[in-house]
């Protein structure tokens, strides 16, 4: 390619001198003027630079003064650099300081703050002033390779770093665009976006490079509400815009108001939803077209996706970003560098002959982000983007590796949350933010943002409802707040910075009702829910679910009503709202007040889900293992069951044998659960009531899965639970409490006394047991410490077939802490494959003759 910016803009002023090329209010300019006026820029720059090699900073407001300063700077030979005087003087004076200009270039009205930003002795060019000519001799060759402008983004280390484009770069991707929209000089295309704005560059150069005309709107200004107005005053046909104004503009016009001259709408820099393609179509004729295109700036334009009014698109859905461009390809890699399979997500790596060159003065930024293709002799780029190609070969742009966010286990990205939002009825916009960092072990908490129609109530719980139709449990926002309208950068993206600096305690509306409790009980629950989801004021009817809770704040939920009321409630599923869980906790102390309700033995932790139901055993002290963390890791499809031993009421002696105790326990889960496959689990020494369950089951006919056992002992020695005092006991219970491996009222002394006598009880029962082989398959994560503890060998002569044994850590309470990566996860491999085993078993039970006892290996 031999053009240049410069040379094209020559081309068309000869061809047409008088066409309009930029309307700034009341201000016109001609392609004549435009090649003259940027021709005297681009001597002034020389004559300034006196060819002293660097770039040029531009600083404005007028976009037609800023238009004109690019193409001067590009005549000249010389890269700008795009400031925004809507930033602070400190982020102005660092990118001046970083791109080191030969000038920088502005207009009266920001002389004085130029000279602010400058360094002294640093040469400040206002447009305005008398212009340098020199018609006498021509304007430099500018290679096509040559940089054409320095565009400043954020960095990861905090400082802004700058990215290159080049001339031949910036003319391909507006040709491409020209050509798939067939821009012509009769067309009038908007720019909302000042020129620091990267995507406005490109704008700039699709429009005037063709020939067409740019008409400049002021969005700071003159603000959204205005904006369908003006493009129909002006006539606009093609309407550049981020999402989220679009969104904003359309959202407010009347449902039967069109947009008569657009024909095609260009929305970029943000995820398009099903629900903006119907406002798209609602509001425009149909020869309109949509085109949504993915770009950065360091790879430019990556993909597009053009929709016609009768183009399909699944609903509720993000839209894809369409196919690669022409002189492009996108790979979706895996971590370990391999190629993703359809709609496996990855890293999208961009393959281009048109890449930046690089960053400004940033070697080592090259390095890491740009390489050799070997395969195309083209160049490639590691985007930091998440993406997928679905079956038909569409790309799915899934945001920065940033907005991805792990939620109990799972990986949720944030635009599907926003997706769903903006089917809401009544939402105009929405924005959806997560706190804390699952891998650090902190909780996370998604706050939605949403902005409603004039008019609307403003009931979070109502949206809870309605996206708890839409969405998985782990993906429903624990905080919404309100807002009149979402923040918006200069660039009119949303401001996420903005956002999470808002105070959720705005977020109800006065007309919403919120029942307050009514009694004590209530009053507690409600704090209780107000402290384990970070919510302010919970009404009475407010849902634990619905307002963010999970499996594992379930576990922590139950531990801290015991503490509060000293009752065990049961599971919480659909319908647990204040006045219900309240209603369960008057029963169960009604009950134990008279001495009509032992704790029963099997109590569940989590209900819900699709995968075989989880029992577990439990340990030596007899008490349910309810580890929270433990929950969190199986995830809220793994219904969980826990086994405690008869007597900690008090009520009950405790049973004396393995043999008792393996009988009452499988008494209890065949009322849940009549048939198999079973899936147990056994913590610590609870792995003898587990293997006798497994054998009985087995002989029954029934199908047991592979055996599960967290850190079994190979023997068990009487710790002299009988030389303990109470008080010394209850000291030991504490600390496990606090580890978060057990629950139960431990600050009560008939509690305490009851769980001694259960737990010397069981200890007896297993000093006196003699276990039989098991020959079915078994998982085992086991510390050190238990491993090579006395008789290594014990546990390989109860377990006869396949034993599987996995090191998970140094102690005990190492081994069995979830926190812990490697028990976190051996135990994930473990339950997947005991999971594989239960599809498997599944899928070939028909063909299993009746009452024939397997293995589930």
């Amino acid at each position: 390619m031999s053009d240049t910016i410069g040379i094209r803009l020559a081309r068309i002023a000869d061809r047409q001198p008088a066409h309009v090329a930029i309307v700034e209010r009341e201000t016109r300019i001609s392609f004549g003027q435009l090649d003259t006026e940027s021709t005297a820029i681009a001597w002034q720059i020389m004559a300034t630079s006196r060819g002293r090699p660097g770039v040029v900073c531009l600083l404005f407001e007028s976009k037609l003064r800023a238009i004109k300063a690019i193409f001067g700077a590009c005549k000249s030979g010389y890269p700008y650099v795009p400031l925004d005087a809507g930033d602070p003087e400190e982020r102005l004076r660092v990118v001046f300081h970083d791109s080191e200009p030969v000038a920088l270039l502005t207009e009266g009205a920001l002389e004085d703050r130029a000279h602010a930003v400058a360094s002294a002795g640093s040469a400040v060019i206002n447009i305005e002033r008398g212009q340098q000519r020199d018609e006498g001799r021509p304007l430099p060759t500018v290679p096509c390779e040559a940089p054409a402008y320095v565009y400043y983004t954020s960095g990861s280390t905090g400082q802004p770093k700058g990215v290159i484009q080049t001339h031949g770069n910036l003319l391909f991707f507006a040709d491409a665009y020209a050509k798939a929209l067939r821009i012509e000089a009769g067309d009038r295309l908007s720019l909302l976006n000042t020129v620091s704005f990267a995507a406005a560059n490109l704008h700039v150069f699709r429009g005037l490079l063709q020939g067409a005309t740019l008409y400049a709107y002021d969005l700071r200004r003159e603000g959204i509400p205005q904006l369908a107005d003006w493009l129909d005053r002006e006539r606009i046909t093609v309407l550049h815009a981020v999402p989220s104004v679009f969104r904003e503009m359309a959202n407010r016009l009347a449902p039967d108001r069109l947009l008569p001259h657009l024909r095609a709408i260009h929305l970029g820099g943000e995820s398009v939803y099903a629900s903006d393609v119907e406002l798209f179509r609602r509001h425009t004729l149909e020869h309109c077209i949509l085109v949504h295109q993915l770009a950065s700036t360091e790879a430019g334009v990556i993909a597009q996706n053009i929709i016609a009014h009768k183009t399909p698109v699944a609903t509720s859905a993000v839209v894809p970003v369409g196919r690669s461009i022409e002189g492009t390809r996108v790979e979706i890699r895996r971590e370990d560098g391999s190629i993703a399979g359809a709609n496996e997500v990855g890293e999208m790596i961009v393959c281009s002959s048109h890449l930046s060159p690089g960053y400004w003065r940033r070697p080592a930024l090259d390095a890491a982000a740009f390489s050799a293709d070997s395969r195309t002799g083209w160049r490639q780029y590691k985007s930091g983007d998440l993406g997928c190609f679905d079956e038909a070969g569409n790309l799915h742009f899934l945001g920065r590796k940033s907005s991805r966010v792990k939620i109990r286990g799972h990986s949720v990205d944030l635009s599907e949350i926003e997706a769903a939002l903006a089917t809401c009825p009544d939402v105009m916009q929405a924005a959806v933010a997560a706190t804390g960092d699952e891998s650090k072990m902190e909780r996370v908490r998604l706050i939605a943002y949403v902005a409603t129609r004039p008019g609307a109530v403003r009931d979070p719980l109502l949206l809870r409802r309605y996206l708890a139709t839409r969405l998985p449990s782990y993906m429903l926002p624990s905080g919404i707040v309100h807002l009149d309208a979402l923040p918006l950068t200069a660039s009119g993206k949303v401001d996420r910075k903005a956002l999470v600096q808002i105070d959720p305690a705005v977020a109800v509306d006065p007309k919403c009702s919120v029942e307050s409790a009514q009694d004590d009980v209530e009053r507690t629950v409600a704090r209780i829910f107000e402290q384990l989801l970070q919510l302010g004021a919970v009404g009475r009817n407010d849902d634990f679910f619905l307002f963010g809770g999970d499996s594992l704040l379930a576990v922590e939920l139950q531990i801290c009503l015991r503490e509060a009321f000293g009752v065990h409630v049961g599971s919480f599923h659909e319908g647990a709202t204040v006045a219900t869980i309240a209603a369960d906790i008057r029963r169960a102390a009604t009950e134990s007040a008279g001495g009509s309700r032992p704790i029963p033995v099997l109590i569940p932790l989590w209900r819900s889900g699709s995968e075989t139901p989880l029992f577990i055993v439990h340990g030596r002290h007899g008490q349910a293992f309810v580890g929270p963390h433990f929950m969190q890791l199986l995830g809220d499809n793994q219904p969980v069951w826990a086994f405690q031993a008869r007597g900690l009421d008090g009520l009950r002696e405790p049973h004396t044998t393995i043999e008792d105790m393996a009988a009452e326990y499988l008494a209890e889960l065949r009322t849940q659960r009549p048939h198999g496959p079973y899936f147990l689990a056994a913590l610590c020494a609870g792995f003898f009531i587990a293997t006798v369950m497994a054998r009985a089951l087995r002989e029954a006919g029934q199908t047991v899965l592979p055996l599960l056992l967290l850190d079994p002992p190979n023997s068990v020695l009487l710790q002299g639970y009988s030389r303990l005092t109470e008080e010394q006991f209850a000291s030991r219970m504490k600390a496990r409490r606090a580890r978060g491996v057990t629950a139960g009222p431990v600050d009560d002394p008939m509690y305490m006394k009851a769980l001694l006598r259960t737990a010397l009880t069981f200890e007896r029962a297993i000093a006196n047991h003699r276990p039989l082989p098991y020959d079915g398959p078994v998982y085992a994560l086991s510390s050190r410490q238990r491993r090579d503890g006395a008789d290594a060998l014990a546990l390989r002569r109860v377990f006869t077939s396949r034993f599987k044994r996995y090191e998970v850590g140094s102690t005990h309470a190492e081994a069995l802490d979830p926190r812990n990566p490697v028990f976190a996860s051996a135990l994930l491999r473990c339950v997947g494959l005991i999971r594989e085993s239960a599809r498997e078993h599944q899928a070939s039970r028909t063909a299993q003759p009746p009452h024939t006892a397997t293995s589930g290996a």
